[in-house]
């Protein structure tokens, strides 16, 4: 269940498996169910949300091993905070906590292949394999071994945007700027060189070099070449945290006294600019331009 940046995670508690370590709201498929009835049920019997199926989207799926247990496939299904039915703890026998935590700054103490599913579906995966060894712990450790393998769906890559490499006169700063705007918005750190950063979200990632070439030390988006790049986010709620954030990491909100408004019902926007010219637009909805 999502809220705006926020992912809802339960403290497992008298169960026998992973007691003590967050997870998501979560069960298996009784006989007769399949998987959307099944999470359904399950929402309704741990959160008390009862959900609609045309409100419920899938996520990700993920063949799972636990250490020294048989293989699963697991289910990841989104659906968005309704204020006027909040999940409540529905089983506190079950679930000693039941909070609100920021998706891409995810508590350490969790179910391993839930935080590994997490962290995928954040960056744009949507097939996953989590195969623990023997002698694994259940939970998550982040300096442990990788268990998680993304797979590639199957799609024409002809045409998809490979990257996109920005050129800063500071690299330093283009790394604080730019690391947390992309992580914010769901991308991974990638690549580390000398003179360089990068960010990835599924196929595609975006480059900051301080290369010894250029020509100045200041974009000017007016010039012929890249005016500014967009990229979409989830709710107006996003929108909002991301445009109180901005300032501390380097940017400037553009146009204060009209950049929520937008073309159309459920579309808003926000433009940010760095202290080096860049430009970014933050989107929500889906609205071609005029």
């Amino acid at each position: 269940m999502r809220r705006g940046p926020d992912v809802l995670l339960a403290r497992r508690a008298g169960t026998g498996y992973a007691d003590g370590l967050l997870h998501m709201p979560s069960g298996h498929a009784e006989d007769g169910e399949d998987v959307r009835e099944a999470m359904i049920r399950e929402a309704a019997e741990e959160i008390g949300v009862a959900l609609d199926p045309d409100e419920v989207r899938v996520a990700l799926v993920m063949r799972h091993r636990g250490p020294g247990g048989g293989a699963r496939m697991g289910w990841f299904f989104v659906a968005e905070y309704d204020a006027d039915h909040p999940p409540r703890n529905a089983e506190p026998e079950k679930c000693s906590e039941l909070d609100w935590f920021p998706l891409d700054a995810l508590p350490d103490d969790m179910v391993a292949y839930c935080r590994a599913g997490l962290d995928g579906y954040r960056a744009g995966e949507h097939f996953m394999i989590h195969w623990h060894e023997d002698g694994d712990p259940v939970a998550h450790r982040p300096d442990g071994p990788r268990r998680a393998v993304a797979l590639p769906p199957a799609a024409e890559r002809t045409g998809r945007v490979h990257h996109i490499e920005l050129w800063v006169p500071d690299l330093a700063g283009a790394e604080r700027r730019w690391g947390w705007l992309l992580t914010r918005l769901g991308h991974l750190p990638y690549q580390s060189w000398a003179d360089g950063r990068s960010w990835r979200r599924g196929e595609s990632y975006v480059v900051v070099e301080q290369s010894p070439d250029p020509s100045a030390d200041h974009h000017d988006r007016r010039r012929p070449g890249l005016d500014h790049l967009a990229f979409h986010v989830a709710d107006r709620a996003t929108l909002d945290a991301l445009t109180a954030e901005a300032p501390a990491y380097g940017w400037r909100l553009l146009h204060p006294d009209r950049h929520a408004c937008g073309g159309g019902e459920g579309h808003c926007a926000a433009r940010l600019e760095d202290e080096a010219g860049c430009e970014v637009e933050l989107v929500v909805g889906s609205m071609p331009r005029p």
